[in-house]
């Protein structure tokens, strides 16, 4: 987590269940945006996994948000080509599609 004068500013969940690593919830808030902090929090987030014998980290992005995934291009990440799929089970907020 990133904190300035008291305020999160960044945030990542990283997770391991055993098989895959998984990234959650990358955010940088705006104001700070493009200084390498997201670069630098998934470099700490990838070692972290490592340290657990994680072999592969795998995160979802929504397909129309191009600036988010240029930027997991530009950091070493792929298009699995792969489909994720879900199914609601509770109506969530209209910000948590």
């Amino acid at each position: 987590m990133g904190i300035i004068d008291n305020s999160i500013v960044a945030t990542v969940m990283e997770g391991y269940e055993g098989h895959r690593g998984w990234i959650n919830y990358l955010a940088i808030s705006p104001v700070i945006q493009r200084q390498g902090i997201a670069r630098e929090m998934m470099e700490d987030a990838e070692n972290k996994l490592s340290a657990l014998g994680c072999p592969k980290i795998n995160l979802q992005i929504r397909s129309t948000n191009t600036q988010v995934i240029n930027f997991y291009k530009r950091i070493g990440y792929t298009d699995d080509e792969v489909l994720s799929m879900g199914k609601r089970l509770a109506q969530d907020s209209p910000y948590n599609e």
